[in-house]
C-alpha cells in the first residue's frame, strides 16, 4: 500500500505514481488516499480508496486502514510525508503484521524543530521497520525532531532522464508557450504554494529586466499563491511579463524552451523540478535551502543563492544571460550528473529492494 495525502500533481505523489506503475508487475500495489483521490488516482490501473480525511486529528483513521489494508491482504505500507506516517503507524499497532515504511520528502516551511514534534517521535519513531529520507539535509532535520528510534537512511530522488533535447525540441517548446528566439526565458515549474515563495522569483525578475529588457518569466504550475504572484508582478512592473501557465501535463516538452531555471524556494527536500530542469540541459540558480546544495554545484551545473534574497537571485540570472556558453556548459554538466545519480530507474529499484528485504517479493 502506498499512503498518501491525495494524488492530486505534485512532486512526491509523481514519484509515488511512479513507483505503482513500475513495481505493479514485481509487487501487487494498492493506494489509500487519506484525503481526496485527485487527479491522478484515475490514471492508476490499480486499486485506490480515499477516507475524506476531516480537519483535526482522527485516531479511527489507523482503524480504517488497517481494516482496507486486511482486505486487500496488505502486507506492506509505503507511507509518503508524516502525517500518513502518524496514521500509517497507528495501522501497524492495529495490525502488527503490517510492516512500515516511511520517507520524508520535504518540510513545508524553514521553521525550527518543534517541541511538540519532537516529544511525539520520541514514540513514533519506533514504529516504521524502514525510514527515508529524500536528502542528508532532510535527515539531519528529522533527527532534531526527534526521530531516533529508527535509522533514517538517505534515498535521492529521480527523475525519466529522457532523451537530451536538440534545436528541434526547443522551436516546438517555444512554439507551444507563445514565444520566438529573441525572448530570454526564465522558467520555474512548482506548485504556486508559500513555501516556493515565487514572488521573490517576480522581483528577481523586475531587476533582471533593467539589465535584459526582453526577459520573461514562465511560472508552470497552479496553487493557492496565484493570486499574490499577481499582486507581485503589478506591483514590481513586470505583469506583461510574468506568465503563469496553470497545471501542464507535458512539463517534459516544455522544458527545452527555457534559458534559465530557476527555484526560489525556502525550504526543499530534493526538487524533482530541478532535476527535470538539469536533465532538460538548462542552467539552474536555486535557493541555498534544504537539499538543493546536493543537486546543484555552484559554478558546475548553477549557481546558489540565499533564500528571500531577490537581488542575489536576479544577480546570477543576469550573469547567464550575458554568456550563452557558459548556459550551455552548465546545462551540459547538470544533464551528465542527473543521469549519473538522479535516474528514476535507481530510486525504483531502490524502493524494489526495500520492500522485497521486508520478505513480501
Amino acid at each position: 500500500m502506498q499512503l498518501v495525502l491525495s494524488l492530486f500533481p505534485g512532486g512526491s505523489e509523481r514519484l509515488t505514481v511512479e513507483i505503482v506503475r513500475r513495481l505493479a508487475p514485481s509487487f501487487r500495489m494498492v493506494v489509500c488516499c487519506l484525503d481526496e483521490p485527485g487527479d491522478w488516482a484515475a490514471d492508476l490501473d490499480v486499486p485506490v480508496t480515499a477516507l475524506g480525511r476531516r480537519p483535526g486529528f482522527h485516531p479511527s483513521l489507523g482503524w480504517r486502514i488497517a481494516s482496507w489494508a486486511r482486505r486487500m491482504d496488505v502486507s506492506v505500507v509505503h507511507a509518503h510525508h508524516y502525517t500518513p506516517f502518524v496514521y500509517g503507524a497507528l495501522a501497524g499497532l492495529v495490525a502488527p503484521r503490517l510492516r512500515l515504511v516511511y520517507t520524508e520528502h520535504g518540510r513545508l516551511s524553514d521553521e525550527p524543530p518543534r517541541v511538540k514534534r519532537r516529544l511525539a517521535n520520541s514514540l513514533l519513531s519506533r514504529l516504521p521497520d524502514r525510514a527515508f529520507a529524500v536528502s542528508a539535509d532532510l535527515r539531519g532535520h528529522m533527527m532534531a525532531e526527534g526521530f531516533r528510534g529508527c535509522p533514517v537512511e538517505v534515498l535521492l530522488n529521480g527523475v525519466d532522464v529522457g532523451t537530451a533535447p536538440g534545436r528541434t525540441e526547443r522551436d516546438a517548446a517555444r512554439r507551444a508557450l507563445g514565444f520566438d528566439d529573441r525572448a530570454f526565458l526564465v522558467a520555474s515549474v512548482a506548485r504556486l504554494d508559500p513555501v516556493k515563495h515565487l514572488t521573490a522569483a517576480v522581483e528577481a525578475l523586475s531587476i533582471v529586466r533593467t539589465t535584459v529588457p526582453h526577459a520573461r518569466l514562465v511560472l508552470v504550475g497552479d496553487g493557492p499563491e496565484r493570486q499574490a504572484i499577481d499582486a507581485a508582478a503589478e506591483r514590481f512592473g513586470v505583469r506583461d511579463a510574468v506568465f503563469v501557465t496553470g497545471y501542464r501535463a507535458d512539463v517534459h516538452q516544455l522544458l527545452p524552451a527555457f534559458d534559465v531555471y530557476v527555484n526560489s524556494s525556502v525550504s526543499e527536500g530534493i526538487s524533482l523540478t530541478i532535476l527535470e530542469a538539469m536533465a532538460a540541459a538548462l542552467p539552474v540558480v536555486a535557493t541555498n535551502v534544504g537539499g538543493t546544495p546536493e543537486v546543484v554545484a555552484p559554478g558546475v551545473t548553477g549557481d546558489l543563492v540565499p533564500a528571500r534574497a531577490p537581488a542575489d537571485l536576479a544577480a546570477a540570472v543576469v550573469r547567464l544571460a550575458a554568456d550563452a556558453g557558459l548556459r550551455r556548459q552548465m546545462g551540459a554538466a547538470g544533464r551528465a550528473r542527473v543521469e549519473r545519480e538522479f535516474t528514476i530507474d535507481r530510486m525504483v529499484g531502490d524502493y524494489a529492494r526495500v520492500y522485497a528485504g521486508l520478505g513480501h517479493a
